[in-house]
């Protein structure tokens, strides 16, 4: 599952960008008259009529729609960091000035909102100043300094430091607001929004708990858009949006569909299409609260650690996500081989196994992986004793547990100070991918002497508000990551102490460290590789040895799609765009369409 709520990337190495108008990826304008498209960017999520779209529990951030009204000011190829990644839209021109601390953005001219009002800088301008309430700021928009100023059509943001890294969440992880609107949200972040005004191409047509509706906007500034509608159906599982795809009831799901090849791409291999793109790390998130919601042991880095090297990451990609993604093969978190520029040449390239779990040192060693890289070295190193009914053989390195420990039997668990190892993994049953992982790493971990069991969460919205806002609500969560092309916008995500919106806020992990190797990367020029490189490093380590999130596969873009009534879809010969359909890039991709003859 992957709906991508933090998700982000950085166009770093691009200071000064000009655009121009908003065109199919052709080049040629946008055509008219399509049939009603049915798109699901996620599945489990129980409807609220809520379009606030800095609200994380409206149904327009929970599906992720946000960008079909309200939209961004650039949009960023998150799969390409290079300049033709970077796609016009609100915003034609923006360029750094005073060292990265400020951002000088060109506003596009005679467009309008969806009711007939003019939108120009002084929209923009009060969009980011709710920004400055920490519980709006849900996209991860960097600390700003002072107020936007506007001169002319220009609107220059001001940020407490330097922001090479964070175009991304400035200019195409916020979506454009009125005024008037965005005022109110500054003051109260969970305004609830039932009719959704904005520049972008569609406009609310009609809600239900089961169906959201949307009409092209007559006051577009891109022209009329070429789907007459756009269907946001609430399907409850992922088998059921397979069925939905089969039977023709659905033509674009974000999700992951099981055996999606035999169940739906064969049956008619001219229309029906899947492109996975690989564009995050999907980690296990520790809680790290104080009590640690109830779970005994993960507290410890070493536990968190042993937990790492005890899931068969294979199996977990095999079985859990039927080879659709794979399995992560470093402890830094790095999208590899994506990101394979910014690893040292040591022991944190391919030091996690990807064909099974690593007990023991013979394992690890017939693995070609570093040597103490094993549950039972890491355990012993940290104070635990092995379990009563385990062997261990010191001369072959090799352990052999006793039975699983499962609560019945104590002496099947590793323990310390009258301590078992004892945690659930809480996830939505509808993620039926994610579910699958949880019962197979309870099924790993528990053989190997820790208490692991599973916690279903009945859809997206309970879970996600409990792995958010209630500490005592949950222990580990399978969770995509952001994503991005650089490593700055998932170790932001996963360390940054001072976001109220990141896995570190959520699961009460802080580092000074990190904290401040963060900064440092904000400040420094990506073309100084001399001096980027040991920052990243540095981040890697603190994954690696910290263990607040363990890495276990890179996360799949998800995309399945028709082609019967929409040609023109990003895919492995075509990859112009981040595929999934979800925000931001859902409105770019639907204005590339054109009707199937």
């Amino acid at each position: 599952m992957d709906l991508r709520l933090f998700k982000g990337l950085v166009v770093a190495a691009i200071s000064v960008v000009a655009v121009t108008g908003c065109q199919s990826s052709s080049g040629s304008p946008v055509g008219t008259g399509g049939k009603p498209l049915i798109a699901e960017p996620t599945t489990g999520v129980t409807f609220s009529e809520d379009f606030n779209p800095y609200d994380n529990n409206s149904v327009a951030s929970s599906m992720g729609t946000r960008s079909l009204v309200n939209e961004p000011l650039v949009e960023f190829d998150q799969l390409d960091a290079t300049a033709a990644g970077t796609h016009p839209w609100l915003a034609t021109a923006y360029a750094f000035q005073n060292g990265g601390k400020d951002l000088k953005v060109t506003i596009r001219q005679n467009v309008k909102f969806s009711d007939g009002s003019a939108f120009g800088p002084a929209d923009v301008a009060a969009t980011f100043k709710l920004f400055q309430n920490p519980t709006a700021n849900t996209r991860g928009v960097p600390e700003q300094a002072s107020d936007a100023t506007i001169n002319g059509n220009d609107v220059t943001l001001h940020f407490k430091s330097a922001q090479f890294t964070g175009l991304f969440n400035i200019l195409s992880n916020t979506f454009m607001l009125k005024a008037s609107v965005a005022n109110q949200i500054s003051a109260n972040p969970t305004l609830v929004i039932k009719n959704p005004v904005g520049t972008g191409p569609f406009m609310l047509a009609s809600y239900t708990s089961s169906l959201i509706k949307w009409k092209p906007n007559p006051n577009y500034w891109g022209g009329t858009p070429p789907e007459s509608e756009i269907d946001t159906p609430s399907i409850a599982t992922n088998a059921a949006a397979s069925d939905a795809l089969v039977s023709g009831q659905l033509d674009w799901a974000g999700n992951d569909i099981p055996n999606v090849y035999a169940n739906y791409v064969n049956l008619n291999p001219l229309t029906n299409h899947a492109w996975f793109a690989a564009g995050s790390t999907v980690t296990l998130w520790f809680n790290l609260n104080p009590g640690n919601g109830g779970a005994s042991g993960i507290g410890e880095a070493a536990v968190r650690k042993a937990v790492s090297y005890g899931v068969d990451r294979n199996a977990l990609a095999l079985l859990g996500e039927s080879g659709y993604e794979n399995p992560a093969t470093s402890t830094s978190g790095l999208i590899l081989p994506n990101q394979n520029a910014f690893l040292p040449s040591d022991s944190m390239k391919n030091d996690l196994s990807i064909s099974g779990s690593v007990p023991d040192a013979a394992t690890a060693k017939a693995q070609s992986l570093p040597a103490g890289v094993d549950v039972y070295d890491i355990l012993k190193a940290g104070g635990w004793t092995a379990p009563a009914t385990s062997s261990y053989d010191s001369g072959k390195g090799t352990y052999k547990s006793g039975g699983n420990c499962d609560g019945s039997n104590r002496a099947n668990c590793w323990t310390k100070g009258g301590q078992i190892i004892a945690f659930s993994v809480y996830d939505p049953v509808p993620f039926s991918d994610y579910w699958e992982n949880a019962a197979l790493m309870s099924q790993e971990l528990q053989a190997l002497g820790m208490n692991v069991t599973t916690k279903p969460a009945q859809g997206y919205s309970d879970w996600n508000t409990n792995i958010t806002s209630n500490p005592s609500g949950w222990q580990t969560a399978i969770h995509w990551g952001s994503g991005g092309s650089i490593p700055y916008i998932q170790y932001q995500n996963w360390f940054d102490s001072k976001d109220v919106n990141s896995v570190a806020h959520f699961q009460g992990w802080s580092s000074a460290e990190a904290d401040a190797a963060l900064r440092k990367y904000e400040s420094t020029d990506p073309n100084d590789t001399a001096s980027l490189y040991p920052i990243v490093q540095q981040l890697e380590k603190i994954m690696s040895t910290e263990v607040p999130d363990a890495p276990l596969l890179y996360g799949a873009d998800w995309n399945v799609f028709s082609s019967a009534k929409y040609t023109g879809w990003p895919n492995q010969s075509h990859p112009y765009m981040n595929p999934s359909p979800s925000d931001p890039q859902m409105v770019y991709i639907l204005m590339q369409l054109k009707p199937a003859a």
